[in-house]
């Protein structure tokens, strides 16, 4: 399937003509869109009374195929094609947050972490990875319309996996990260780096629209974002740190409604980045410019709104913290 090659470090080995014909071929495509409407009109309406474990397994069993199906496609053919992308988007969303809660429940970070990390990464194959396949779902749906996306958002994937995300500072650093395993195509660093780009743009697709950030401050969960951009972190973890402020430079772009900017304003976010940027005795001289990079993004965009954020950072000395730093 192309998902996983459009992230794979360096490329990887070209489809045969035959995959590609395929993939593109209309008739192929259509006979899999059928096969998918009626697999999800039995999961709908089952014959008979399904156990979660079962419906959830009906619902694995479809990812595949939806990727397949709509992987190459205009993200207009969900809705066009797909009269049901809306009940089968809040589905997958719904499975998505439930399987990341469970992970993470009665939990030590560091413990939660891996075991999302684990359930998300790809496997030996994208078919035989459940939660890769899940998150490639996700993706595509938050590629689509705004409806899609904010049935996603109803359902809190923007808030879970900005929860995730700040997890995955904890993760530790992988062993051998650089020897397959036996029948992966995969090193483990390889999955590291394709799990943090899909992950990251599931994230910046949801953030590209003003419901998730709004749900981000109704959970009080946009704060995570803010401390994450400015925290420590082990050099193994910088990636995830990274992404951060890919989402939230997203968020300000397009995110920044007065609720949103009035959480920020309240919760002290800004305070919260300088102080521990100012606090944090680990970081490096180049971490704190590149926070400082961040910030100030954020606050240029803030400025287009409002100019409340502005403010904030003045009042909390971020501008005599900065000619200081820029003075040693």
């Amino acid at each position: 399937m192309n998902i996983m090659r459009k992230f794979r470090p360096g490329g990887a080995s070209a489809p045969s003509v035959s995959q590609d014909e395929a993939n593109s071929n209309p008739q192929h495509t259509a006979l899999g869109l059928m096969h998918l409407k009626k697999l999800f009109s039995e999961y709908t309406h089952p014959s008979h009374p399904l156990t979660e474990k079962e419906r959830d397994d009906k619902l694995y069993n479809m990812l595949p195929l939806f990727c397949k199906v709509f992987g190459n496609s205009p993200s207009s053919d969900m809705m066009e094609k797909f009269r049901d992308i809306l009940a089968f988007c809040q589905q997958v969303s719904r499975l998505m947050v439930s399987e990341m809660r469970r992970r993470a429940s009665n939990q030590s970070t560091e413990a939660a972490s891996c075991a999302i990390v684990k359930f998300l990464e790809i496997e030996n194959s994208e078919e035989s990875s459940n939660g890769w396949m899940l998150l490639s779902a996700l993706n595509l749906l938050a590629a689509g319309d705004v409806s899609l996306v904010q049935v996603m958002t109803s359902v809190s994937v923007p808030s879970t996996l900005v929860k995730c995300l700040y997890l995955f500072f904890d993760l530790p650093e992988i062993e051998n990260p650089d020897t397959t395993e036996n029948g992966s195509e995969f090193t483990p660093r390889e999955r590291r780096i394709l799990l943090q780009k899909i992950f990251v743009q599931v994230l910046v697709r949801l953030c590209s629209h003003t419901a998730p950030a709004e749900e981000l401050a109704r959970k009080d969960d946009l704060t995570l974002l803010f401390s994450a951009i400015t925290s420590w972190c082990p050099q193994h973890n910088v990636m995830w740190r990274k992404s951060a402020a890919e989402v939230l430079m997203t968020l300000s772009r397009h995110g920044l409604t007065q609720p949103v900017v009035s959480y920020i304003h309240n919760k002290g976010c800004v305070a919260l980045c300088i102080d521990n940027m100012q606090r944090v005795q680990e970081l490096s001289p180049l971490e704190i410019v590149e926070m400082f990079v961040a910030v100030f993004c954020f606050l240029k965009d803030s400025s287009e709104v409002a100019q409340t954020l502005l403010e904030d950072f003045r009042s909390c000395q971020g501008y005599l913290f900065l000619s200081e730093f820029l003075l040693k």
